[in-house]
């Protein structure tokens, strides 16, 4: 029986599957693959646009008020270019399709896919400014992965489809803690036989485990007592003092909550009662005094069809420091793997065709609007020793498009 022949098309449409199945964060984001770079191919740094949805203040009685159109967009910029490359033979090219899968197509696509993996996530954790669970410990109780849901069904999100994407421990401790809970039997028997938490469980409809969930780093500061500096503040930074100066570093993606500032329903603006949780949006030091400025998400909107917050923090209202030791006001280094608990609207992972190449390169693409999948795959023979340099390359960005579609569980 003659050897199959390993061609451009049938290793694209391999690594292509591969891609699809062997990772479980950014699979489920919103997936975008824009082909308007279909011909002349897209490059790092070049963007496209998610529209986001309209948001409106509702209106009390018969007389008409026309309110302002929001139609927001959030810029997602393809910001890498990543692949795989290898060489080998021509002799070897025509080994049997089952040896070059196992060496070859399979490890490359394994290596791809978890990197986009890892960085899409990484790009956004931050960003999700809901967060449950005790930073440097982790979360073993049902509660902790309810009250993730909770905050995403106070802020407005869609709870019917969420996934949950969970670090190897937190994983293991949640399995162990319900090996006798979870029902029906039959799901009960397949989570102790696969170590998985079963589907629809705690009304999460996906449960997974991945090794490139993202770990955050908080920031430090020595003894401080944390106020608002100044009343009436509104937008995307915050002035607060009582820092010890000198010695306060935040980090991008620490979270903070104010005393009397609370959430509101993005529908009704009607406060949930529970205190706002604000991430930071980028590394702040307090260097010269006690007084630090700091980015935020979300922003201060305290009316409209924006709102966020029931009001404008008060000057001197205390700010609690996510991770901070409340009896010392101190905030000491501390590493945390950051599961998450989402809808697809929570971020989107978007793809772009590369160029095709020229100069007698034989390429080929898998592309997929319903998977949001552009890869290209790149063959050229070396007439000098006889051997064909490969290459695989995906271009892809990540970006955050709802914040109050997911939550952070920290442990």
């Amino acid at each position: 029986m003659p050897n199959t022949l390993m061609t451009p098309t049938w290793v694209v449409n391999e690594t292509a599957e591969r891609f699809m199945t062997s990772v479980k964060g950014v699979p489920n984001f919103n997936r975008s693959y824009d082909d308007q770079y279909r011909q002349a191919g897209a490059k790092v740094g070049s963007t496209v646009l998610a529209r986001l949805p309209q948001q409106f203040a509702i209106r009390r009685g018969q007389a008409y008020s026309a309110q302002a159109l929001y139609d927001r967009t959030v810029p997602l910029t393809l910001s890498y270019q990543t692949g795989v490359d290898f060489d080998f033979s021509s002799a070897q090219a025509t080994t049997e399709i089952d040896r070059v899968r196992e060496r070859y197509v399979n490890p490359a696509a394994d290596t791809i896919a978890a990197d986009a993996d890892a960085q899409g996530m990484a790009d956004i954790y931050f960003s999700i400014y809901n967060s449950v669970g005790t930073p440097g410990t982790t979360p073993s109780t049902n509660l902790t992965w309810l009250q993730a849901k909770q905050k995403i069904f106070d802020g407005g999100g869609d709870t019917s489809n969420l996934v949950a994407v969970l670090d190897s421990a937190a994983s293991i401790t949640l399995v162990n803690a319900n090996i006798a809970t979870f029902n029906p039997a039959e799901a009960i028997s397949k989570q102790w036989k696969t170590g998985m938490i079963g589907m629809g469980a705690l009304g999460i409809r996906e449960w997974y485990e991945d090794q490139n969930v993202p770990r955050h780093t908080t920031g430090t500061f020595t003894a401080s007592t944390p106020v608002v500096n100044g009343a009436s503040q509104t937008g995307s930074t915050i002035n607060i003092n009582g820092w010890a100066s000198g010695a306060t570093s935040l980090k991008k993606g620490d979270i903070f909550s104010i005393a009397g500032v609370f959430s509101v329903n993005p529908l009704t603006k009607v406060s949930t009662g529970r205190v706002q949780q604000f991430t930071i949006t980028a590394d702040t030091s307090d260097s010269t005094g006690t007084t630090a400025t700091l980015p935020i998400s979300p922003s201060i909107v305290t009316s409209g069809a924006l709102q966020t917050v029931s009001a404008s923090p008060a000057s001197g209202a205390a700010v609690t420091v996510w991770a901070a030791n409340p009896s010392a006001g101190t905030l000491a280094t501390t590493v945390s793997p950051t599961s998450m608990v989402f809808n697809k609207n929570l971020a989107a992972f978007v793809m772009a065709d590369l160029a095709n190449p020229v100069g007698g390169a034989d390429a080929s693409f898998a592309r997929s609007r319903d998977y949001g999948l552009s890869i290209r795959f790149v063959r050229q023979f070396d007439v000098k020793d006889d051997s064909n340099a490969h290459r695989l390359d995906i271009l892809f960005g990540a970006g955050l498009l709802e914040a109050w579609q997911g939550s952070r569980v920290v442990g």
